[in-house]
């Protein structure tokens, strides 16, 4: 198969050590309904088989563009990649997991349709554990989003080359890189969408690194999430959004100290945005329930002074989980929060809450 010189994606897919999986994610891309790409694969000085894997596809197919050289890490290598990638769009990859056949196709058409600079979408878990991860649809939910968590899954997004190649991944940010860089893409005004449909099944193994840098991951995605936390409210100062964030992350502390903070947030947004901050407000007071009884009726302070556009069963059903940690000090983590979770999960065979 010829490449075109300039192809409309860039599939750029770090690879290191992976040799159990690396051939079903690169069938997965290759196996493409959209077919207007180049594959960039960079084998990160691995050292068991996988560069012989990754020779014999690129024998076997023009498309594929593959570097190898020594072990840098992976925000070199992912930079290494943006400068080499020649397409409008560039589209992240990871070597554990695999793209299902409408991917491209979808999120190309979906970023032409919305002038969205990033897409992502929706993710099926496999392996350890299974479950969908979704992720909200406009920017505005992407934005608020942000003050939690990322927005869009790493391995999901397509996302402008220009964007990419003005903002890079920063070495100062390790096992955070992506939640980095989408802050300072959301910052230099780059929107965010997602797909709804399911674009990758995502690989859950103990190799992976958010299993194995979990408690660095969390230390650095802090300080990301505190400068979100003060771009999106300047009027708070250093302390208190430290404060907050350290609360959160911690899982030990009052609700009382967010619930003036949240009134304003959900006053300023509406529709999803409104909706999925409610979502992350909910995880948080269940979260420190355990150890605040006020919790339950800070959450129904919150819910009754916006307009809670999802059902009313839904709020009454949350509710009703912070509550009964509340007054059963259940701490996140415990046993006891862990069977409420598996009651929840039944729950929501016939209701979303």
């Amino acid at each position: 198969m010829t490449v075109k010189t300039s192809p409309l994606v860039s599939v750029l897919m770090p690879v290191f050590n992976a040799e159990r999986y690396v051939a079903e994610a690169i069938e997965s891309i290759l196996r493409q309904s959209f077919q207007d790409f180049e594959f960039i694969i960079i084998d990160d000085g691995s050292t068991d088989g996988t560069l012989d894997i990754l020779k014999r596809y690129a024998a076997r197919d023009s498309r594929i563009r593959l570097v190898s050289r020594e072990n840098r890490g992976l925000v070199a290598t992912l930079n290494e990649g943006i400068g080499l990638a020649r397409g409008q769009w560039i589209a992240r990859m990871d070597a554990d997991d695999v793209a299902l056949p409408q991917r491209l196709a979808l999120q190309v058409k979906h970023l032409e349709a919305t002038h969205a600079d990033f897409c992502g979408g929706s993710v099926e878990c496999f392996g350890g554990w299974r479950t969908v991860w979704r992720y909200p649809a406009t920017h505005e939910a992407c934005e608020v989003h942000l003050l939690f968590a990322v927005p869009v899954a790493h391995p999901t997004v397509i996302g402008r080359r220009e964007a990419f190649a003005q903002l890079r991944y920063q070495p100062e940010f390790p096992y955070a890189e992506d939640y980095d860089l989408w802050q300072r893409a959301w910052a230099a005004g780059y929107r965010f969408v997602n797909v709804p449909e399911i674009v990758l099944r995502y690989r859950i193994h103990a190799g992976q690194v958010s299993s194995r840098k979990k408690k660095e991951q969390k230390e650095t995605s802090k300080a990301v999430r505190i400068r979100h936390w003060q771009a999106l409210l300047p009027d708070l100062g250093e302390e208190e959004v430290a404060n907050l964030v350290q609360v959160m992350d911690c899982e030990q502390g009052k609700t009382d100290l967010f619930v003036p903070v949240f009134e304003r947030l959900l006053a300023h947004y509406s529709g999803e945005a409104r909706e999925i901050l409610l979502s992350d407000i909910y995880w948080i007071f269940r979260r420190l329930a355990g150890g605040d009884r006020s919790s339950a009726w800070n959450w129904v302070r919150l819910t009754s002074s916006c307009r809670y556009e999802s059902s009313a069963l839904r709020s009454w059903m949350r509710a009703s989980v912070i509550a009964g940690i509340s007054v059963l000090h259940l701490r996140s983590g415990s046993q006891g929060y862990h069977a409420l979770r598996r009651l929840r999960n039944r729950l929501t065979s016939f209701t979303r809450f």
